[in-house]
């Protein structure tokens, strides 16, 4: 068991006709499991079903020591993402463009039942480098600084783990070489187990357990 990280054994997701296969993925504290395949190889579906977005056929998901998926036992806390307190960053990063940064911060920690205060929300925008950005709009962001929102907003609700869904895509190589490093600090500074997925092989730099995908299916990196 990875204790307070994230365990997910025997996994069998289907969506569609299209199956994902998982035989086991285990993350701990403080660490970085990047899942690299192209695009359509389950990876996303993956990042779901330990989310609660999408319910497995079979298999098990241990978060934070806690089994919140079991098939074979029937157990399933099925009130995603929220009840099992993951931190989900989608592609499109879906934050509210009618809301200022520190709104869609605050929403995100109303949802976990945490009071935002102003000094909360300065305190993670700074973790990921955006303090002073409070009053702004998404739309007034360039896209590298509205993923580092979305990042913020993810870690707002003091997630047990954290899942990223192509979070260096759509921005130039610098950024993506900073933002790489920027995941890295923090996940070693909060402890918290995270999975990045991505297509791009440049980003396993930032794997302590490296993983690929390729029709459905998940396998170690040697």
């Amino acid at each position: 068991m990875v204790g307070e990280g994230l365990e997910v054994k025997d996994l069998l997701v289907i969506v569609g006709g299209f199956s994902v296969r998982v035989g086991h993925l285990g993350v701990g504290r403080g660490e970085i499991a990047v899942i690299q395949g192209p695009n359509g190889a389950g990876k996303t579906t993956l990042l779901k079903a330990i989310a609660g977005i999408i319910r497995p056929v079979r298999g098990t998901i241990v978060i934070g020591g806690e089994v919140v998926f079991k098939a074979d036992e029937r157990v399933e806390v099925n009130k995603p993402p929220e009840k099992r307190r993951v931190g989900f960053l989608p592609q499109n990063l879906l934050l509210f463009p009618h809301m200022s940064v520190y709104e869609n911060i605050a929403y995100a920690m109303r949802g976990r039942k945490i009071r935002p205060t102003k000094e909360k929300v300065s305190e993670i925008l700074e973790l990921v480098g955006l303090r002073g950005f409070e009053n702004r709009k998404p739309w007034e962001l360039s896209y590298g600084q509205q993923q580092r929102v979305a990042l913020a907003r993810a870690l707002a609700s003091n997630p047990r783990v954290l899942l990223l869904d192509e979070p260096f895509a759509n921005i130039d190589v610098e950024s993506r070489r900073e933002l790489r490093k920027e995941i890295a600090r923090l996940v070693k500074a909060l402890g918290v187990p995270t999975v990045v997925v991505s297509h791009d092989l440049e980003d396993l730099a930032v794997a302590d357990k490296p993983y690929s995908m390729n029709r459905g299916v998940l396998s170690e990196k040697n």
